[in-house]
């Protein structure tokens, strides 16, 4: 049995180009319709490639801002989805060590800071600067910890570098070029589409050839962030979280963020206790 994992997010979609708004005006509204059905379609399209080379269960994790991105009425009814509000679910890549084999990343973007990359934003400094991780990059971090396999990643140019550099003969399939923070030479949708069908079924054909992306002990963990995603950029916490072991950290490093509540199950103004 093949179980794959799609793991998501928005910034790295063809045809995206610049953040959705928190104001509700009808422009935004349409704006936020369009970058769900883009998102959605590259999404059908790594689901589609999964299954076509022999993928029993694939999963998607509707990972961008609220988690409640993806269409669900047009996603590929072959598969299952992850989502619901953000910051109550119980861990980022929830199920990924229920016996996943492989990881494939849709619509990933560069981490903050990266020169010329299309909307960058988040920056993992792991270890005072020993090394840094974009979401994608850490991303495949907790799923190496599992001993999932990254295979394939879309984006623009700079993010499927980033994590070509750290992932060994991870196919990348770039579906458009970052001409700077709100600036892209995009592909048109059924292109961009065909890169990423393509692309996760080579990622699949190769998997022997790719290892998981582990990191080593210990472990100091802290995100760069800077208001409207532009440097100088500044540790979010005060003290860096510690320990040996990279799941525990990275959860601990979560639910120390002021905006995050990951396991809290905090539903419209309330803490859900349970019995």
């Amino acid at each position: 049995m093949m179980k794959v994992y799609i793991q998501t997010d928005i910034e790295g979609v063809a045809g995206v180009t610049f953040f959705d708004r928190h104001e509700d005006t009808i422009s935004n509204y349409h704006h936020r319709q369009r970058m769900r059905r883009l998102l959605t379609q590259e999404v059908n399209a790594a689901v589609k490639a999964s299954f076509d080379k022999g993928a029993d269960v694939v999963l998607v994790n509707d990972n961008h801002g609220n988690s409640y991105n993806i269409l669900f009425e047009e996603l590929d009814s072959r598969c299952e989805i992850l989502h619901g509000r953000a910051s109550t679910q119980p861990f980022w890549l929830q199920d990924i060590d229920d016996g996943f084999d492989i990881m494939v990343l849709v619509g990933m973007h560069a981490m903050g800071g990266t020169e010329g990359a299309n909307l960058p934003h988040s920056k993992w400094i792991l270890n005072d600067g020993e090394i840094y991780l974009s979401e994608a990059s850490m991303a495949a971090a907790i799923a190496g910890y599992y001993g999932v396999k990254t295979v394939f990643v879309s984006g623009d140019d700079h993010i499927t570098q980033e994590v070509a550099d750290k992932v060994p003969g991870i196919v990348t399939g770039v579906v458009k070029k970052a001409l700077g923070p709100y600036f892209a030479r995009s592909k048109m949708p059924h292109a961009a589409q065909n890169i990423i069908y393509e692309g996760v079924c080579k990622g699949i054909e190769k998997q022997k050839d790719i290892e998981p992306y582990i990191l080593k002990a210990p472990f100091s963990l802290n995100l760069l962030e800077s208001e409207g995603h532009i440097p100088p950029f500044e540790k979010i916490l005060d003290e860096d979280i510690k320990g040996d072991d990279l799941v525990d950290v990275f959860k601990r490093t979560l639910d120390s963020f002021p905006w995050n509540n990951f396991g809290m199950k905090h539903v419209d103004g309330f803490r859900y206790l349970g019995t």
